[in-house]
């Protein structure tokens, strides 16, 4: 059988796997691409769990009744994900400066849930 050019099969479809790569396709872990890839799931848990965070000062403020409460969290969430894109663009200036406005803003929140 003749070998298709690399990343074909017999009918023109790309395929980002080699057949000859098959024994290392099944083997899982951090050591794979050559380094350490703790930091991805990292950064996953802190948004997982920044999200939790802020729906649930959202949440408990809309129980309560805190229109400013909500209204800081909502603040805080928004400045938080423009946070993100400002670190997507390599602009860690603006990364920290919204990082801390959203902190200011969950802990305003969370002062007018106490108060």
């Amino acid at each position: 059988m003749m070998r298709e050019t690399a990343g074909q099969d017999e009918y023109g479809s790309t395929n980002p796997f080699d057949p000859d790569d098959l024994p290392t396709l099944n083997a899982i872990g951090p050591t794979i691409g050559g380094g350490n890839d703790f930091e991805k799931y990292a950064v996953a848990v802190i948004i997982v769990f920044g999200a939790l965070i802020i729906g649930g000062l959202m949440a408990a403020s809309m129980t309560f009744g805190h229109r400013n409460g909500f209204l800081f969290a909502l603040g805080g969430a928004t400045s938080a994900w423009i946070s993100g894109n400002a670190l997507l663009l390599d602009r860690p200036r603006i990364y920290a400066l919204f990082v801390g406005i959203a902190a200011l803003m969950l802990v305003a929140s969370t002062i007018t849930l106490v108060l």
